[in-house]
């Protein structure tokens, strides 16, 4: 990623950095937040949000659950094999 050289205003950075934290730990009301201020300039806020969301993995749940298992071998059960369980005796 390239390096911007230019010096980001203070007022910039803030809102920036609050609309990141918002959107990490509140993303309902980040939402909600940028909605109100979509009439505006980029004043930080949705940049900062928009940060975030582009941070996250696109998928959250774990491999396990997605259904992208790697496949096994299912064992092969010999029938005839003996089990080892012994018979009850009265």
């Amino acid at each position: 990623m390239e390096e911007q050289n230019t010096p980001v205003p203070p007022e910039y950075q803030k809102r920036f950095n609050e609309g990141y934290t918002i959107a990490k730990y509140l993303p309902e009301l980040a939402s909600q937040l940028t909605e109100a201020m979509k009439d505006h300039e980029s004043n930080g806020f949705q940049d900062g949000r928009q940060q975030f969301f582009s941070e996250q993995p696109k998928d959250k749940r774990p491999a396990w659950l997605s259904g992208n298992r790697p496949a096994k071998a299912e064992p092969q059960l010999d029938k005839n094999k003996d089990r080892d369980i012994e018979p009850e005796l009265d």
